[in-house]
C-alpha cells in the first residue's frame, strides 16, 4: 500500500512540473450544482452532431487502517466504496449528446459504480445505460422521454461534477439515482424552470408490477449569485432497499420525497450549497437500532411508515486556478431504519483537495469522518463500533 500512495504522490509532482510554464487550467471541480435536471430549456436550434465525453475514475477509498466500510448487516455504509486499502476502478463513462430541436443523450458507465446505479431489474455485472433519451425542444418547453437522472440532490452520480471523492450520506440513501419515464420543463426564461413527470419509480425500469406511476415535480431559480431548486418525488414502491430486498410483509406501499437545494457564490473563489432531504415509505418494516425488526406484544414483526430526513452544507474555495478545497458536513437521522437497515442518527464530515495538472487531468485527497448513535460498524478486531475514518485517493482522467 505504501508504494501506491507514493505513486499517487509523485505523478502529482510530476504533473505540476510542466504547469509552471502553462496558463491557468480550469476550475479543477465545479462546486455541487443545485440540480442537475432542472435546468433552462437547451437552445432549439437545429445541431446535428452528437457531442461526445467521458471520463475514468480510480481510487483507494481508504490508504490506512483495517476498518470496513460496511456495516454490521453487510450493506455498505458508503455508496462506491466497497474495499478496504485496495485499488477500486470505479468508473469508465462515457457520453453523446445532441442538442437542438430533436435531440436526446446516451451515457453508459462500466465499473464498479455501475453495480450501485443500475435499476431494477437490472443485472449487467460491472455495467450500466445510466441514461437514454430523446428529447424534443421547442421553444421553452422540453420534452424527455427514456431513463434519464433523477431531479433529486446536490450531488450526481458522475464522479468529476462532484467536490468531493466519497459520496453523501443524502446521495447514497436519501434519494434515488435515476428514473425511467417521461419529464417536462417549461423554462419562460433562462432563469426560471417548472418540471412535471411520470415515471416507473426510484431506480425501476419496470416499474412495480402494478401499473401505478410515481410523479415528479420541480421548480427551479437560476440567478447569476443564488441558486435554488426544489423538487418531490410521490407514488407506489416496492418495499425494498439496501437491506430488505425480499422483505417478509407487505411488497408494496406509498413513498414520498421533498429535495431542496441552494447554492450561494458568495465570491467567484468561494461557493456554498445546501441540501435537505425529506422522505418516508409506508407499509414498511419498522426497525431498531441494533437491525433487528420491532415486534408487538404477540410477537409479530411491526411495519408501518418509516422517515428518513437529511441535511448536508458545502463550502468550496478555489485556492488557485490549479487547487481546490471542499468541506462537506452533513447529518442524517433514519428514523425507523428503512433507508440504512438501523434506526440511526448519522453524521459525517468530510474534507477534499483538489489538484488539476491540466484540465483532463484530476487529482484528489480526502479524509472524512462518520458516528453514529448507534454501534453499526465493527472494527479489525471484529468489535462493534459506532465511528469510523478513512484517508481516500482518487484519479479522474477527462477526455
Amino acid at each position: 500500500m505504501k508504494y501506491l500512495v507514493a505513486a499517487f504522490g509523485a505523478a502529482c509532482a510530476l504533473s505540476a512540473l510542466p504547469a509552471l510554464a502553462q496558463a491557468p487550467a480550469p476550475s479543477p471541480s465545479p462546486s455541487p450544482a443545485a440540480s442537475a435536471s432542472p435546468a433552462a430549456t437547451p437552445d432549439p436550434a437545429p445541431t446535428k452532431a452528437w457531442v461526445p465525453s467521458g471520463f475514468a475514475a480510480v481510487q483507494i477509498p481508504n490508504v490506512y487502517g483495517a476498518n470496513s466500510f460496511l456495516f454490521t448487516n453487510g450493506t455498505s455504509s458508503r455508496t462506491f466504496e466497497t474495499l478496504n486499502q485496495q485499488p477500486m476502478f470505479n468508473a469508465l463513462n462515457v457520453q453523446a449528446v445532441r442538442s437542438g430541436l430533436i435531440g436526446g443523450k446516451v451515457e453508459l458507465e462500466a465499473g464498479t459504480n455501475a453495480n450501485v446505479i443500475a435499476s431494477y431489474p437490472e443485472n449487467i455485472d460491472s455495467f450500466d445505460v445510466t441514461q437514454l433519451y430523446a428529447s424534443y425542444n421547442p421553444g421553452p418547453f422540453s420534452l424527455i422521454v427514456g431513463k434519464f437522472a433523477t431531479l433529486a440532490g446536490a450531488e450526481v452520480i458522475e464522479d468529476p461534477n462532484n467536490v468531493n471523492i466519497s459520496r453523501s450520506i443524502l446521495f447514497g440513501f436519501a434519494v434515488p439515482f435515476t428514473h425511467t419515464g417521461a419529464r417536462l420543463s417549461y423554462s419562460p426564461t433562462s432563469k426560471f424552470s417548472i418540471i412535471g413527470g411520470v415515471d416507473n419509480g426510484w431506480d425501476n425500469l419496470k416499474g412495480n408490477g402494478t401499473g401505478a406511476k410515481t410523479a415528479e415535480y420541480g421548480i427551479a431559480y437560476n440567478g447569476p449569485a443564488i441558486s435554488i431548486t426544489a423538487q418531490g418525488y410521490s407514488g407506489t414502491e416496492r418495499i425494498s432497499n439496501v437491506a430488505w430486498d425480499e422483505p417478509v410483509g407487505p411488497s408494496l406501499g406509498h413513498r414520498s420525497l421533498i429535495d431542496v437545494v441552494g447554492t450561494l457564490k458568495a465570491t467567484p473563489s468561494l461557493t456554498f450549497v445546501g441540501n435537505f432531504d425529506r422522505g418516508q415509505q409506508e407499509n414498511a418494516p419498522i426497525l431498531l437500532g441494533d437491525g433487528t425488526q420491532e415486534t408487538n406484544a404477540l410477537n409479530q414483526l411491526v411495519f408501518g411508515t418509516d422517515t428518513w430526513t437529511g441535511i448536508a452544507g458545502y463550502g468550496t474555495y478555489q485556492i488557485t486556478p490549479r487547487w481546490v478545497a471542499s468541506l462537506r458536513g452533513e447529518t442524517f437521522i433514519d428514523s425507523g431504519g428503512y433507508r440504512t437497515g438501523f434506526d440511526q442518527h448519522w453524521r459525517e464530515t468530510t474534507l477534499t483537495f483538489g489538484y488539476a495538472p491540466s484540465s483532463s487531468l484530476l487529482f484528489r485527497i480526502e479524509g472524512r469522518a462518520d458516528a453514529s448513535n448507534q454501534a453499526v460498524w465493527t472494527d479489525a478486531d471484529g468489535k462493534l463500533r459506532n465511528t469510523l475514518q478513512s484517508v481516500a485517493l482518487q484519479a479522474i482522467v477527462k477526455f
